[in-house]
């Protein structure tokens, strides 16, 4: 009798859970954050900005030139992207999830300047532990 009068409770529970399943985020104060949207590369470095914009979050990173190979998976589908980095210039990639049967799906995708600027302008910085040299 009980759990009939409470069918409704269940998907609430369920939705809970998964807003607070979600991986935690260290962002960066606001100052930094709005800083690292300046869109300029330095001279001698290339910059890639790595973002989603489900969780509205982006790091940014200035590299040396080459080629970089940046990755995400999950245990129903990854994504691989590879960036041919020169001085002087500026990347967006794009990090799509998505829920899946058993866990998240990723996409991930190179996308131009100005579709990018755009979206990372509402996103948040996040801390980066990786240091490029």
């Amino acid at each position: 009798m009980i759990l009939k009068r409470l069918h409704w409770l269940i998907p609430i529970i369920v939705l809970a859970f998964f807003a607070t399943s979600c991986a935690s985020t260290s962002k960066a104060p606001e100052s930094k954050s709005n800083e690292a949207k300046t869109f300029e590369a330095p001279a001698d470095k290339g910059t890639v900005f790595l973002y989603r914009i489900g969780p509205g979050t982006f790091f940014r990173w200035d590299f040396k030139p080459g080629t970089y190979t940046f990755s995400s998976s999950t245990g129903e589908s990854s994504a691989v992207i590879q960036l041919d980095v020169k001085a002087g210039q500026v990347y967006f990639v794009r990090q799509d999830a998505r829920m899946g049967i058993n866990s998240g799906r990723v996409t991930m995708k190179e996308v131009d300047a100005k579709k990018g600027e755009s979206e990372v302008k509402s996103c948040k910085l996040l801390v980066s532990a990786y240091v490029p040299d």
